[in-house]
């Protein structure tokens, strides 16, 4: 049964107390395990056979999700569910919403009046376990039409929720190879199911005498955070004189090729360092003093790299490291030589000398467990004396987990790391065998640092305040080619995260992400979406979960012809919006582009699901604060253009879609 109640009300800005986070709290219960975390979002989509957390099991569950909404007047909005299982929702300790659906969600909507300041919302919601689970909570006044609420609407109690804690634990569990050293047993699933970061590996290091200098190899076994904060590479129980002969068995392994970095070609790669936002991420080698970003260092990268293995690491990162954090830019051969260039070029840092014995490094190499992580040619896996995992759990201190470890391996664990793996290490461990698109999605945007180069929840991305930098090496570079019709866009207007999960269809969506999507909706930009691989379909599936949605849309039925041909002359800029001022249409260019250039409406139904295009049609500026698009129905209801079906914004805006459809 669907109830829809078109109610408008004025809407102030939101006031967020400055102690107060911005989001929710969620507490997930089934089985008699609960799982208090936190969430951008009062939604979620669980399918069928799934977990709703990694700590719980699968099946029939509960989600409350508790936050205020904080209003610096007393003012009245509408409030919506979208509902597969029960939810009831209370505003300020009074009931506001009931309602239920099954295979196909249900709508509910309800005016409530929010107090001036705090607003308490609780939302309980249950699954049977017997259909997809499902839950998006929307809003909407007078100043704006039907919406998420969004993350900065919400705000919840300062401090870290305990599931928070034990989720941090578990990643530093998976990130820091734990299980290679400590027998898991049957704690950890062999199927490959379960929490995939658990099958990540090390970077092999075959031919690391053709990739690394001798150099910087022992310098890195002998502390790796000295050349990298932050690293997850452990310090091991060794001296400079065994790291050096490490490092002598290791640069055997290969020889490298006789290339010189082309000098006279770094100013185009450093402009393609800008560029394509590897400055996000990275320092620059130059670059000298602590960094406000966290970005890692590249000061060593000339004693670390043979130049051949760098242009070569550039091209294929995942090469020797199928599970690496760098992604794929699809750099053409000229790219990834004048980065290689600018890259050795600007690089200053110098490392001591390091003579070592390979005959000493290799036996090092067996008996100090190198292999249990590394691939090293000709090394079976060691027996270290290391506990197995059940008999490591009962002595959570000891160990790697010691405040200063003595003869075990030392990954620079703070004290707050420490308490998070000790915390879940006091779990029963069945998250190891389980795991949500949602929470995969959470971990892999901050592991491959999406925040870099994407804003999110109108947090500026790093890329966007580095605008000094970026600008000193453009400065010095040729001009890039990404203009289109005499527009020039900044490298920095990088679509933001915030919406992501319901803006785009998850197949196109996981394709972007790996890299594999086929053409660049914006090639314009002088910024490149890179590929991530693997994590691509795990985190499109996770971000669609995350704001409510399923996989896949339902099918619409055929286009509805005269439909189409009005939504083509709404396109037009015969009597209609003018589309196509900005946009082109497959093969038609824009015919008069304003400031910034649209993406070509022939991809629209390929990239965007349908509830997204309305609400970006009917309030663009909602949806994204710097956009250049037009804003073509100030009330929500109606346009300009009332001789065409009769002024209805929603009815012309669907017509443009059925439009849209014959494009593909």
């Amino acid at each position: 049964m669907r109830k829809s109640v078109a109610l408008l009300f004025f809407a102030p800005a939101l006031v967020l107390a400055d102690d107060k986070p911005h989001g929710l709290t969620v507490t997930y219960s089934a089985g008699g395990k609960t799982d208090t975390t936190t969430s951008r979002l009062a939604a979620l989509y669980v399918p069928k056979g799934a977990s709703a957390s990694p700590f719980i099991p699968a099946g029939a569950f509960k989600a409350v999700f508790k936050g205020d909404i904080e209003s610096p007047l007393r003012s009245d909005y509408t409030f919506a569910v979208e509902v597969r299982g029960q939810v009831k929702v209370s505003i300020n300790n009074t009931p506001a919403l009931d309602a239920a659906g099954a295979a196909a969600a249900q709508y509910s909507d309800k005016t409530v009046q929010l107090n001036k300041g705090a607003n308490a919302v609780v939302i309980e919601f249950a699954s049977d376990g017997e259909d997809d689970a499902q839950l998006r909570f929307d809003w909407w006044s007078n100043e704006f039409p039907r919406e998420p609420v969004p993350r900065t609407a919400w705000s919840h109690a300062p401090g870290m929720a305990p599931g928070d804690t034990v989720r941090e634990g578990r990643i530093l569990f998976a990130t820091r190879h734990c299980t290679s050293c400590h027998d898991p047993g049957a704690l950890v699933a062999r199927d490959g199911t379960g929490m995939p970061e658990l099958l990540a590996t090390a970077p092999s290091l075959a031919d690391a005498g053709a990739r690394f200098r001798p150099e910087w190899l022992a310098a890195w076994l002998a502390a790796p955070r000295a050349l990298r904060p932050g690293a997850t590479m452990p310090h091991l129980p060794l001296g400079k004189e065994q790291a050096a002969d490490i490092a002598a068995y290791l640069t055997s392994l290969g020889k490298p090729a006789a290339v010189k970095a082309e000098a006279e070609k770094a100013p185009v790669g450093g402009g393609l360092f800008a560029n394509l936002a590897c400055i996000a991420c990275h320092t620059t080698p130059d670059f000298a003093g602590a960094d406000a970003h966290a970005r890692i260092p590249l000061a060593h990268v000339k004693a670390k790299f043979h130049p051949a293995a760098l242009t070569e690491f550039l091209k294929l990162p995942a090469t020797h490291s199928p599970f690496t954090r760098m992604p794929d830019f699809r750099l053409t051969a000229p790219e990834s030589t004048a980065l290689t260039a600018y890259l050795l070029g600007a690089a200053k840092a110098e490392l001591p000398p390091a003579k070592g014995d390979p005959a000493k490094g290799r036996a090092l190499a067996a008996s100090a467990g190198c292999v249990n992580c590394h691939a090293i040619p000709g090394i079976e896996k060691s027996t270290l004396a290391a506990p197995t995992l059940a008999d490591a759990i009962k002595s959570p201190a000891k160990g790697c987990l010691a405040e200063k470890p003595d003869k075990a391996p030392d990954f620079g664990l703070r004290p707050v790391q420490r308490a998070a793996l000790a915390s879940f290490l006091a779990t029963d461990l069945a998250s190891l065998k389980r795991d949500t698109s949602a929470d995969y999605a959470e971990r892999q945007i901050r592991a491959n640092n999406c925040a870099a180069c994407h804003p999110q929840d109108g947090r500026q991305s790093v890329f966007q305040k580095l605008e000094a930098e970026t600008t000193a090496l453009t400065s010095a570079a040729p001009p890039p080619e990404h203009e289109v019709e005499g527009v020039t866009v900044p490298p920095t207007a990088i679509p933001a995260l915030t919406w992501l999960g319901e803006k785009l269809q998850p197949g196109y969506m996981s394709a972007m992400i790996a890299g594999a999507q086929g053409f660049k909706p914006r090639p314009w930009l002088a910024s490149r979406m890179p590929g991530f691989g693997g994590p691509g379909a795990g985190i499109a599936t996770g971000l669609a979960q995350q704001h409510g949605f399923p996989m896949m849309d339902p099918p619409e039925p055929a286009a509805d012809a005269a439909l189409v041909k009005t939504g083509a002359k709404l396109a037009s800029a015969d009597g209609g919006f003018n589309c196509v001022q900005c946009h082109g249409v497959k093969d038609q260019p824009a015919t008069a582009v304003f400031e910034a250039p649209g993406i070509n409406l022939a991809h629209t139904i390929q990239r965007i699901r349908k509830t997204h295009y309305h609400r970006w049609l009917l309030a663009p500026l909602r949806v994204d604060p710097e956009t250049k698009m037009p804003k073509f129905s100030e009330d929500g209801k109606t346009t300009q253009l009332t001789e065409v079906l009769k002024g209805d914004a929603r009815a012309q805006f669907e017509a443009i879609w059925q439009f849209l459809r014959t494009l593909q």
